[in-house]
């Protein structure tokens, strides 16, 4: 027990001893003429672009393929239509063909894949672009019922780990683009 006590004090003391030692290190390296101070900022801004590349290209897509840290935001709806099954997955399919590569078929369901997560880190909600990535999967299952056929659907967001839980504004957008998705499908399928 107290060799992970006296562990985890080092730990508190290694993250400002490490920085006092960089501190020291750059400001003995100044005061001896090794480097200028514009060669110390220029190196800095250096490493701060290297950084920002790395991370737009490894972390952000990386964070977004992680599974997230809270509960998914979902919405679900179940109706009946006239149809038989067959028909019914296939108007739901060709109700989302816009969405191109993302809509996949299987036997008995239509999985639609709307936005992506690594557009909406980039770009953010303050940017349209932002905002029309926000991303969803929706699923939608069709079997035999009385007179037709059950669907059910389930949406929700496809966000990855974040540090936080959405706002209460994207939160509200996922449960009107849930919506919307859900409406899309059960007007193609009560035609």
């Amino acid at each position: 027990m107290s060799a992970r006590r006296s562990a985890r004090g080092w730990d508190r003391l290694a993250g400002p001893a490490g920085s006092a030692v960089v501190v020291l290190v750059v400001v003995q390296l100044l005061l001896r003429g090794v480097v200028s101070v514009a060669q110390l900022a220029l190196g800095a801004a250096a490493l701060v672009v290297v950084a920002l590349v790395l991370g737009q290209r490894f972390v952000v897509p990386w964070l977004a393929r992680r599974p997230p840290n809270r509960p998914r935001i979902t919405t679900t709806r179940a109706w009946t239509c006239p149809m038989p099954p067959e028909e019914a997955l296939e108007r739901i399919r060709t109700a989302f063909e816009d969405l191109g590569p993302a809509v996949r078929s299987e036997e008995c369901c239509v999985e639609v894949s709307a936005g992506s997560d690594v557009t909406f880190r980039r770009r953010g909600t303050a940017s349209e672009f932002g905002w029309r990535a926000l991303p969803l999967l929706a699923t939608f299952r069709v079997a035999p019922g009385s007179g037709g056929s059950e669907v059910a659907a389930d949406v929700r967001d496809d966000l990855g780990w974040y540090p936080d839980a959405p706002s209460r504004l994207v939160e509200d957008e996922i449960d009107r683009r849930s919506a919307s998705l859900i409406e899309r499908a059960i007007c193609a399928t009560c035609r």
